[in-house]
């Protein structure tokens, strides 16, 4: 039986020991961003089962893996970081990534293969307005690096100085998801959407993915 995300936070959580432990709490307990970990949460943690039920019921099974190797980088365990981001990729949904070039075989089951995952392989870059179109809740909801965004969007000049600084005040990432998609992308059009996405792929890339695969 595949292992699960939970799976592997757990064991990456066995590995960090009891000290490494100890900083990747305090460091969790230390972020500002929404979703947030409680202190009161964090001290009734017995053990890597508990901490990793923590972070999936928090951040859910995508965010909590992007999450976790942001905090790991953060204390130096650089290893377990890339140990998980490793693992998390491997478990999650598989996009072909070869499928134009397929249809030069000459096998009748592997074309009809490439033809049917064709079209999310190439569906990427043309449907970014129809990506951010249909996740607007979920990203909402779900970004958590929102600044990080804000300051992809403002070297792309999509957002200016004034949006940005008028953004980045709000309290949560949940309001400031909100005020970016009420103001600035909805007044850019497909060129804020497409600006947005890249942005998406390029700071929440566990999410993008998995909202991609839905």
């Amino acid at each position: 039986m595949a292992k699960s995300i939970k799976d592997y936070l757990q064991d990456i959580f066995d590995d960090l020991g009891k000290d490494e432990q100890r900083k990747f709490k305090s460091k969790l307990c230390d972020r500002r961003t929404e979703p947030r970990v409680r202190r009161a949460q964090i001290e009734k943690v017995e053990d890597s089962i508990d901490l990793a039920d923590i972070m999936v019921n928090t951040f859910t099974t995508t965010g909590a893996v992007s999450v976790t190797i942001e905090i790991l980088q953060a204390i130096g365990c650089n290893e377990q970081a890339t140990e998980l981001k490793e693992n998390a990729g491997k478990s999650a949904p598989l996009v072909p990534s070869a499928g134009a070039s397929a249809p030069s075989a000459a096998g009748a089951s592997a074309p009809s293969a490439a033809g049917a995952s064709a079209p999310s392989a190439g569906a990427s870059a043309p449907s970014a307005e129809q990506f951010i179109d249909r996740n607007r809740t979920k990203l909402i909801s779900r970004v958590n690096n929102v600044d990080a965004i804000l300051d992809e969007l403002l070297q792309m000049r999509v957002i200016t100085d004034e949006n940005y600084s008028t953004i980045i005040v709000e309290r949560t990432s949940q309001e400031k998801m909100r005020k970016l998609f009420m103001g600035p992308i909805k007044s850019a059009g497909t060129k804020g959407k497409d600006a947005l996405y890249k942005a998406l792929k390029e700071v929440e890339p566990v999410l993008t993915e998995e909202l991609e695969s839905q």
